[in-house]
């Protein structure tokens, strides 16, 4: 499961979070839960390259390339839509479950100072 044509990575399956599977971000560019005015990259992008740390369906955490000493990283989690009856939806709509090689490349473009994605 990598970066599609079009830009969009698809959301990662429920049955598939376990930690350390690497994944990227599918939310808007955002700097909300970054505190560190000197943090490198300056804020969380789409597609940006994690590893899930806590696989707590309810409260899925990432640590993001470059941002692992932010709240990004350690206070920010992701879960499923409930469905009927309260259940955890099929997908992760904020994350894309991506491959260790996409992880590698997205994570070096961050460590040259691009967009994890072009």
């Amino acid at each position: 499961m990598t970066h599609d044509v079009q830009g969009w990575d698809k959301a990662m399956a429920t049955t598939r979070v376990r930690q350390g599977v690497p994944v990227a971000f599918r939310g808007a560019d955002t700097d909300r839960d970054i505190l560190d005015p000197q943090a490198q990259p300056p804020m969380l992008f789409h597609g940006h390259p994690g590893r899930i740390t806590s696989p707590a369906i309810q409260h899925i955490l990432v640590d993001w390339v470059g941002l692992e000493d932010e709240p990004a990283s350690f206070a920010v989690g992701f879960c499923p839509r409930a469905i009927e009856g309260g259940w955890a939806g099929p997908v992760v709509p904020g994350l894309a479950e991506i491959s260790e090689d996409e992880y590698l490349l997205r994570k070096q473009r961050i460590e040259r100072g691009e967009r994890p994605v072009p």
